[in-house]
């Protein structure tokens, strides 16, 4: 059989680098620089310098096969980012929270998002049911619900409604949310008899509740004085009122405002 002489096989591998060893050139060592665990081969007689420090290898060393550093992270959601010498860890932020930067000089840092001024949702509650009315002490022209976002928010409101027909009585309209009254008088009344069609608004402001969820919503025809009445005998009315009518529609429209 044919043999191939390939000449000496130089390398030597001296396991672990040890400070007080005298190395040569083409001993290979294992060494760990911070957290980062590379191979080393010797190109200059050397002894007492540390293969590489800081990711830098020494003039008497060059790097056979670079490490890498272990992931910081322990947790799911953990974030790596860059430090001041080496990667490191941001853990996982507050839910909702945003990653923010401080610059090219500090580490980034979780952050509440300002909501302050901003609209925090929207609503349109819509009633467009033609109804015939008789008189009633109270009578609820829209009702629904809007899911609150924040505790004590602003909560802004406006509203229409629709009528046709003789209306019997002084008349009110005011805002319930979560059952509590709300901007009562900031409406029109109505007391006269004719069978046109005419319409009533409102709207006005207010504190919101110190709980979020889900709140429920009505806007409501009565009497200050507990007194049954109507402001119209049709609530919606339609061509079936008139021809040249089409469905009309009552409706609340609800912003929850951080202030």
């Amino acid at each position: 059989m044919a043999t191939t002489d390939i000449g000496k096989i130089k390398l030597k591998f001296q396991g672990t680098y040890a400070g007080g060893t005298l190395y040569v050139p083409d001993d290979v060592v294992e060494y760990t620089d911070g957290s980062v665990t590379s191979t080393y081969i010797c190109v200059a007689e050397t002894t007492g310098n540390a293969p590489s420090s800081g990711g830098t290898a020494h003039g008497s060393w060059e790097y056979m096969a670079k490490g890498q550093a272990p992931s910081p992270t322990t947790t799911r959601g953990d974030i790596i980012f860059r430090g001041a010498s080496a990667d490191q860890r941001l853990a996982a932020g507050t839910s909702g929270y945003f990653l923010k930067t401080l610059g090219s000089s500090a580490d980034p840092v979780w952050a509440e998002i300002n909501t302050s001024g901003h609209i925090l949702g929207v609503t349109e509650l819509i009633n467009n049911t033609r109804t015939s009315r008789n008189n009633e002490t109270n009578y609820d022209i829209v009702s629904g619900s809007y899911t609150q976002v924040k505790a004590n928010s602003k909560i802004v409101w406006w509203a229409n409604c629709w009528w046709r027909g003789n209306q019997d009585g002084e008349r009110r309209y005011q805002l319930l949310y979560n059952g509590s009254e709300k901007n009562v008088g900031q409406s029109g009344y109505h007391y006269s008899n004719h069978s046109h069609r005419f319409g009533g608004h409102g709207g006005g402001y207010f504190q919101g509740d110190s709980t979020t969820g889900s709140k429920t919503v009505v806007w409501r025809e009565n009497a200050a004085n507990g007194s049954s009445g109507r402001s119209g005998s049709v609530h919606n009315p339609n061509a079936g009122d008139d021809a040249r009518l089409s469905q009309h529609a009552s409706n609340v429209t609800i912003w929850e405002v951080d202030l």
